[in-house]
């Protein structure tokens, strides 16, 4: 409990409260308990889902790319954030900020800051990989290829943008956490101004949500086009479904924000109004996770598990495999490995020559194709 020293030096600097909020009922979201249940969870199902994701790409068709690059970026930095999330408890996250010691305020600001640039980074870098993962599997000249150039460019420009203010909140970075300094400039995410932190967090917040929609939108184009199989359509919907799920955070966090005024509003009360906010963002990131990752391994568990979902980037089936004196002759011809020729592989290679006979557009072109039958071949 904080000493009567504590609260009157911290009215003194932040002001008398305009509204006495001691009486109010603790939220759901401000319990340990569900903080810290639900940050765990949801970091631990995406570490699973990203790592299996990661493996199937550099062990099993060892055609890596920019989009795992940037999803593994984000795993290390919502990790980052999920465990600074989980420490603000002990400095104040669900209680009431004027309860609190000096000491646990400055600690919390400084969590906030660090937490804060970790979130930007992390939101940024999921929806990179998502777009760079959609390069990959539209052609050149398609409009879904053309609308995830298109969101690359903006997704960077947002990033940088509210990164840099994430780092860089005042001209001294120290007096974003400083409670005690005096005639600090600070801006944006340290704004001691209500309506232009409100402003920061809203107008990131907004965009975030339109960038989450945008890119859920991209690939379910698919799902109109004739002569798409049903297996197809149903796993484009039970992508848009979890895309919708991302979207709904989203939303979620932005009501919430605007209706508390970025925790000032009906009083300046961050620790108290603030958590389920910061919960929203670190379950919405980790859900975007989920959605990128589902579509990169989900072939391979599907022969063991039963379970029925087609993607487009490669696909997995079980049949019957003959060999003939004729393929080894043939094979020692032409100096081709005789695994390579094998039905099984060729529909690890081009799964969408073989499965969907030139059914779907926008696929991977036949330069990609023939890139990744190199690659085949040299291992």
């Amino acid at each position: 409990m904080a000493t009567i020293s504590d609260n009157t030096q911290l009215i003194s600097i932040f002001g008398f409260p305009t509204y006495n909020n001691f009486d109010e009922p603790r939220p759901f979201t401000n319990e340990p308990a569900t903080l810290i249940g639900f940050t765990t969870s949801f970091l631990a199902l995406s570490w699973i889902f990203v790592s299996l994701r990661v493996f199937v790409r550099l062990r099993v068709v060892r055609l890596p790319g920019l989009d795992d690059l940037f999803v593994s970026l984000y795993l290390i930095f919502t990790s980052l954030a999920s465990v600074v999330f989980l420490l603000t408890i002990k400095y104040g996250a669900g209680r009431h900020f004027l309860l609190l010691t000096v000491g646990d305020v400055r600690k919390y600001f400084v969590l906030f800051y660090v937490l804060n640039v970790s979130l930007n980074l992390a939101a940024a870098f999921i929806k990179l990989s998502l777009l760079f993962q959609f390069i990959r599997m539209f052609d050149k000249g398609t409009w879904a290829h053309r609308l995830s150039v298109v969101g690359i460019v903006l997704v960077t420009i947002w990033g940088v943008a509210f990164t840099f203010l994430s780092i860089f909140p005042c001209t001294v970075i120290s007096d974003s956490w400083n409670i005690l300094s005096r005639d600090s400039r600070c801006w944006g995410y340290a704004s001691q101004n209500p309506d232009m932190f409100t402003a920061t967090l809203v107008s990131h917040n907004t965009l975030n949500t339109f960038f989450d929609l945008y890119i859920t939108l991209i690939p379910f184009q698919l799902y109109f086009q004739p002569g798409i199989a049903l297996r197809t359509r149903l796993g484009l919907m039970v992508l848009l479904l979890m895309g919708a799920t991302v979207v709904t955070l989203s939303v979620w966090r932005v009501h919430e924000t605007i209706y508390h005024k970025a925790g000032w509003l009906p009083t300046r009360d961050p620790t108290w109004y603030g958590p389920k906010s910061i919960l929203l963002m670190v379950l919405e990131v980790n859900t975007a996770s989920i959605c990128a990752s589902v579509p990169i391994f989900w072939p391979i568990l599907r022969p063991y598990l039963g379970a029925i979902f087609v993607t487009r980037e490669f696909s997995v089936k079980t049949e019957t495999r003959e060999s003939s004196s004729s393929h080894k002759r043939e094979d020692s011809e032409t100096g081709m490995n005789s695994h390579y020729k094998d039905s099984l592989v060729m529909d690890w290679v081009d799964p969408l020559g073989s499965t969907f006979g030139g059914l779907i557009q926008g696929g991977m072109t036949d330069e990609k194709d023939k890139s990744k039958k190199s690659m085949w071949h040299r291992h």
